[in-house]
């Protein structure tokens, strides 16, 4: 597993944490890396503009990618580095948390990103996955589900939810939270990029 770690919100959960000690290839985005250490995880690579990371920690790393393009967020930078070195299936972290501009900032960055791509991201409260075309989910009855748009008209089915969908036209509001999931499995088909959330407990 490749983890990718954002200056977010560092996971509490043990489980998180120990998923993201387990990855084969650990990339922080700049200022992740000192939580990194903090939680005794030494990133492989860490990449960034390289404005927040403690000189100590820099001195921990062996590969630091500075990448000062100031028009461009550091998710943005450490995912086209991603895509650049074939990192294609991540798993991402911290991606929530501390600001919520940076927070609601970062999906559209992971969105443009979903055709190029093969992400789930975890926090402690949800599994978050992009996904464009019919992609079936491991769940539990009862799971929260929610279904996130940043497109308008985005055509989406679902099979095994609570309220189910058939062809309906989601644009971007309130309008697919909180359905649940009827089993030990879900389909969702989309003709737009959606997020898919399902909750942990």
């Amino acid at each position: 597993m490749v983890a990718l770690v954002f200056n977010g919100t560092f996971p509490k959960d043990s489980n998180i944490v120990d998923q993201i000690r387990s990855s084969e290839v650990i990339i922080a985005t700049d200022g992740a890396a000192n939580s990194l250490l903090k939680n005794n995880i030494t990133p492989h690579y860490v990449v960034g503009d390289l404005d927040s990371i403690d000189s100590d920690t820099q001195d921990s790393v062996k590969h630091t990618i500075n990448t000062p393009d100031q028009s461009k967020t550091d998710l943005e930078k450490a995912l086209e580095w991603c895509v650049d070195n074939n990192y294609l299936s991540l798993s991402i972290f911290g991606i929530s948390g501390k600001s919520e501009d940076h927070f609601l900032g970062n999906f559209f960055t992971i969105n443009e990103f979903v055709d190029q791509i093969q992400c789930v991201i975890y926090t402690d409260y949800s599994i978050i996955t992009p996904c464009v075309g019919k992609n079936e989910f491991d769940s539990f009855a009862g799971q929260t589900v929610s279904l996130i748009t940043l497109q308008n008209h985005s055509i989406v089915s679902s099979t095994n939810l609570e309220y189910p969908l058939d062809s309906y036209k989601l644009a971007p509001s309130s309008k697919g939270i909180r359905n649940k999931s009827l089993g030990t499995s879900f389909i969702i088909e989309c003709s737009e990029p959606l997020m898919v959330f399902q909750a942990i407990l």
